[in-house]
């Protein structure tokens, strides 16, 4: 569950990307998940992003779980090619058992997010470049290669070399490059552009309908280190789940089955207008309830064992 920018205090957590950064709740369950989110969820003068307001009662929306009447959007630019055969085989499923249950399914356009996946990969390293800069050995954090005569210059590249993984280099170098002289406008710039236009778009989508939903991620989950060398199918993952972060708005995944192909699980994403964070729940809870009764039980207890015993 991705709670609305702000819903959740950031106090005390590492800054990543300052304009994208929220924590939020995971749980077994839609309801489990709702009755952290209630104790999470709140106004901390700690926090500079905090919004200070009333809170949705995420709690009761969860046990309502009814969708009856509700305008569910589809996104048009977030199915079809380029997503698994089983993927969207799931995904088309949850659809129709919304509709059962007294939804109706729109479809809903969003041109902008063709340029999502290039704008948070421009966005989120210039600001994680920016905010990991402090991490310098000098004033706090991790400290190697401080012996007698060390530069601060080399205690700085030990320190930032030993305790920054590769993906983590990679994309401090990439915001820096982005950042840098020259290339503001082009990059960064541009990106940011393309953000306010993918917030317009969420706008003219939820005027259409009370909810949108998409695929969670266009595969099933792929093997540890897979990908790892290859950053650009690793990032190609996230193509669904970004415009959400984008935007600032909630979003939330449940299962929805597993994949024909590999029997992997495959994700369900809702996504609601900020602060309506309770109509995720309320959707979300419908869905699980529907779901859970046709396969007999949890999807946990449905799925196989990869690898070793379940």
């Amino acid at each position: 569950m991705r709670p609305t920018y702000g819903a959740v205090s950031r106090y005390g957590l590492i800054a990543y990307s300052s304009s994208l950064d929220q924590a939020g709740p995971f749980g077994r369950t839609v309801l489990d998940t709702a009755l952290l989110h209630d104790v999470m969820a709140g106004h901390d003068s700690k926090d500079a992003t905090s919004i200070n307001g009333a809170f949705p009662d995420v709690v009761a929306a969860a046990r309502k779980g009814d969708v009856k009447g509700m305008k569910i959007g589809v996104i048009k630019q977030l199915q079809g090619e380029g997503y698994q055969t089983g993927v969207q085989a799931r995904f088309y499923e949850s659809l129709q058992v919304l509709a059962s249950l007294g939804a109706q399914i729109v479809e809903v356009d969003c041109p902008s997010f063709e340029y999502a996946l290039a704008a948070y990969y421009l966005i989120a390293p210039s600001e994680c470049s920016s905010n990991l800069a402090r991490f310098d050995a000098m004033r706090y954090g991790l400290r190697v290669g401080d012996s007698d005569g060390a530069s601060a210059e080399s205690v700085m590249n030990a320190t930032r070399n030993a305790g920054f993984g590769h993906e983590v280099k990679r994309r401090i170098i990439l915001g820096a490059y982005a950042l840098s002289s020259g290339y503001y406008d082009a990059y960064y710039g541009s990106a940011q552009k393309i953000r306010t236009l993918i917030i317009q778009d969420y706008a003219k989508a939820f005027a259409q309908a009370d909810v949108l939903v998409s695929p969670t991620a266009p595969t099933t989950a792929f093997k540890i280190g897979e990908k790892s060398n290859d950053p650009i199918a690793m990032y190609l993952g996230d193509v669904a789940t970004i415009p959400v972060n984008l935007a600032g708005i909630c979003g939330m995944s449940l299962p929805a089955g597993l994949a024909d192909e590999d029997n992997l699980p495959v994700g369900f994403q809702i996504m609601a207008p900020a602060m309506q964070d309770a109509r995720l729940y309320q959707v979300g809870s419908a869905l699980e309830a529907a779901l859970v009764s046709q396969w007999g039980g949890h999807l946990i207890s449905k799925a196989p064992a990869l690898g070793g015993s379940k």
